[in-house]
């Protein structure tokens, strides 16, 4: 089958494999060497998603290739730190700076200090318009929201419902449909185009929007999992996913029982490792309830929730979640039981439904998860696609020249580029594999 174009783009220029090595704890630095072109400080958020530690080795590597001295650092998903990386870099001599941000309150300063020292700032990843930037390159959070709820629209209506007696449960494609030619139809979001990532070559079905009362079900329970509350960029994004789901859900064909608003779907914590266990913890809470409550669809919009998502859905509780042995019979064995503790699913009760999930990223945990089957798709924005502009947009700035601009910035007014996402589905991780994003070991 035809892929979609802009996953053909993205790992055709990224068939050379990238080796590259940087620091693997959460908080730390990575200094790569060379002659000295200059000095380029690069602050990201973390290294616990694979998507910033991958593509801040990529930048490394490039930069160092151009003559350049790296000082590559990852504040832990700290505002604070990342505020104090940055300040010392200037202070260091730093010639220039490249910065993923963790938000803009903290950092404004310390960035508007390096623009008043004449040191150019350039955001790569993520981007806000609270910042100074002499350019800027990050995928739209607006497009990755909506391409995942176009694939999840898409994904129900061809999700084959199981037996009656699991009410509402959806059973998820095989492998020969969930391939990238699962499609969205336009209906599925008026007055808006749909993007290339999301539509492949071939036809598309008629409707997006799901049908279960023509195959008999209910409707769709739909969980929306969504990163920090405060997070401008976070919220975009779950504004534009929530906009392309509108019309099913005013159809009645879904019925968001978990995160229909930012704040009731934010998990309200600042690390991606607390948000993968705030995540687990909720879709355990969630399906540990009646099955014919419990969600039947997820859509996860921030990395971290996608791991915390699929631990959630492959592994067994915690230990500290698990019910206690039963106690030997005796004189009060004629009492009413114990309830589970919370998050873990009453044996004596019905499994909860099977669920399809769309995700987000491309660690290994959720690849491998995709390969199994486990989830669904996920949305994939490769942060190396945007490696080779940055650099550029470094050395233009650097000599005093303008910043190339494609058109596609995701700043408007500032010079830049920007990736659109691909959503991955299991027939694509071979190639993934391939491009040398994820290794066959680490699956």
């Amino acid at each position: 089958m035809p892929r979609p174009r802009t996953l053909r783009l993205a790992l055709a220029v990224l068939a050379v494999a990238v080796s590259v090595t940087g620091c693997t704890s959460s908080r730390g630095t990575a200094t790569v060497s060379s002659d000295g072109a200059g000095v380029i400080g690069v602050s990201l958020p973390s290294t616990a998603d694979a998507g910033w530690e991958r593509g801040g080795n990529a930048l490394a590597q490039e930069l160092t290739a151009r003559g350049y001295r790296v000082d590559l650092q990852f504040a832990a998903s700290d505002a604070r730190t990342q505020d104090a990386q940055v300040r010392n870099m200037v202070t260091k001599g730093a010639d220039a700076v490249i910065v993923a941000p963790v938000a803009s309150a903290e950092l404004s300063t310390a960035l508007g200090a390096a623009v008043d020292e004449g040191v150019p700032v350039v955001q790569f990843g993520r981007a806000l318009p609270e910042l100074p930037a002499g350019g800027a390159f990050a995928a739209d959070p607006s497009e990755l929201g909506r391409v995942q709820a176009e694939a999840l629209l898409a994904d129900l209506a061809e999700a084959t419902p199981t037996a009656p007696s699991t009410a509402g449960a959806f059973s998820t494609p095989g492998p020969a449909s969930q391939g990238p030619d699962a499609a969205v139809s336009d209906s599925a979001v008026p007055n808006s185009a749909v993007p290339d990532s999301a539509v492949p070559d071939s036809a598309v079905p008629d409707s997006a929007v799901p049908d279960p009362a023509a195959a008999g079900e209910g409707v769709v329970r739909l969980a929306v999992l969504a990163g920090v509350p405060s997070d401008a960029w976070g919220a975009e994004r779950y504004t534009a996913a929530l906009e392309a789901l509108e019309p099913a859900v005013a159809a009645g064909t879904i019925e968001i029982v978990s995160g229909a608003t930012l704040e009731s779907a934010a998990l309200g914590q600042d690390t991606a490792e607390q948000r993968a266990e705030a995540a687990e913890k909720r879709v355990r809470e969630l399906r540990a309830g009646a099955p014919e409550e419990a969600p039947t669809a997820v859509l996860a919009l921030d990395d971290a929730v996608t791991r915390g998502v699929v631990t959630a859905l492959t592994t067994d509780p915690p230990v500290e979640e698990t019910a206690p042995p039963s106690a030997s019979p005796s004189a009060s064995s004629t009492a009413s039981p114990s309830p589970p503790p919370t998050g873990a699913v009453d044996p004596t009760t019905e499994a909860a439904p099977a669920v399809l999930v769309v995700g987000s990223g491309a660690d290994p945990l959720t690849v491998r998860a995709l390969r199994d089957g486990d989830i669904d798709a996920t949305a994939f924005a490769d942060p190396r696609a945007l490696v080779a502009a940055t650099a550029d947009a470094v050395e233009s700035l650097l000599a005093g020249r303008a910043v190339a601009d494609d058109g596609e910035s995701p700043l408007p007014g500032t010079a830049g580029a920007s990736v659109s996402p691909s959503m991955l589905r299991a027939d694509d991780v071979e190639e993934l594999v391939a491009s040398g994003w994820v290794s066959t070991a680490e699956l």
